[in-house]
């Protein structure tokens, strides 16, 4: 499920909004070998619409799923994901929405860097410089930096995955790290992995839990990334603000000037009018509005809810 924020990437770049819905329903996939394949979400459990937003927060496989077949096709989040620093090979099927693609730690780690980046991708490196005895610089390294993704796209990437830690699989960050913070948990099959990849404003980590060998594995829920791996990310960054010799300052993230914040409609998910009798908070890039609720117009739309008198003649 650390896979899911590429294709959530491609459906906010492709124009739609975090509070966009897709369906939490089961789904069958032919297989190119014939076979029929029946995902699931992770309690078995399903339900309406949900959106974007809510399919990250809580890890929904069947909304990833939708979304890699509806919205973001899947060689669209393979040349995105390619482009933000995954370098392994990534299969080109629907279940890659669900991480069935194996990447690195530090692959995946660098990519969801762009995001608190403002889309700029910078590719790891090891060593920064090299100095001899009497501190003649003999190496200096600079890395890498490319624009992979607009400052907009990122952002509403990062406030969907705020909402991650913020109450969502990732919430177990919290219990040690009070800072802002972002990131998406990962739990492979019979809970052989765990991961959380996360970042702050200023620093971007991976923590991955498992065995290279496969045969070696969980064999309980706390094998979930949320469970395993959260933690550990929380506490790593708690050491890491709170130690005097890095003076980390805590800073929010950065805002570009695309991104537009309204109150949209909690039931239609558009642009709320003055009658929407609920009402949610949302980002969204200026470029590609959700359009305003046509369903609460004026005071009288409950009129258009409620069953008409039948008269007999």
């Amino acid at each position: 499920s650390a896979f899911k924020p590429f294709v959530y990437t491609v459906a906010i770049d492709n124009g739609y909004p975090p509070c966009f819905e897709l369906l939490n329903q089961p789904v069958t996939i032919v297989m190119a070998n014939g076979k029929r394949w029946t995902p699931e979400n992770f309690d078995h459990q399903f339900g309406g619409k949900s959106t974007l937003r809510e399919g990250i927060k809580m890890s929904i496989n069947l909304v990833a799923i939708r979304a890699i077949m509806e919205i973001a096709p899947v060689n669209q989040v393979i040349e995105y994901a390619h482009r933000m620093g995954i370098k392994s090979d990534l299969p080109p099927y629907e279940s890659l929405a669900i991480g069935t693609g194996e990447v690195q730690p530090l692959e995946i780690t660098a990519a969801y860097g762009v995001f608190p980046n403002e889309g700029v991708y910078v590719e790891p490196i090891s060593i920064l410089r090299i100095e001899d005895k009497d501190a003649n610089l003999l190496e200096d390294n600079q890395p890498n930096m490319r624009e992979v993704l607009s400052p907009e796209t990122a952002y509403l990437m990062t406030s969907m995955l705020k909402d991650n830690v913020y109450g969502g699989t990732g919430a177990r960050v919290r219990s040690y790290f009070a800072g802002p913070a972002a990131g998406k948990t990962g739990t492979t099959q019979e809970f052989a992995d765990a991961w959380f990849i996360g970042f702050t404003p200023s620093l971007t980590a991976g923590v991955w839990v498992g065995f290279d060998n496969k045969s070696v594995h969980f064999t309980t829920a706390d094998g979930q990334g949320g469970r395993a791996a959260a933690p550990i990310w929380g506490r790593f960054m708690k050491y890491i603000y709170e130690d005097p010799e890095i003076v980390l300052a805590p800073s929010d993230f950065v805002q570009p000037e695309g991104i537009e914040v309204d109150t949209i409609c909690a039931d239609t998910k558009k642009i709320a009018t003055q009658y929407c009798p609920e009402r949610a908070v949302e980002y969204f890039n200026k470029k590609y509005p959700p359009g305003k609720c046509q369903k609460h117009t004026s005071w009288r739309w409950r009129e258009n809810e409620e069953p008409k008198n039948l008269i007999n003649f």
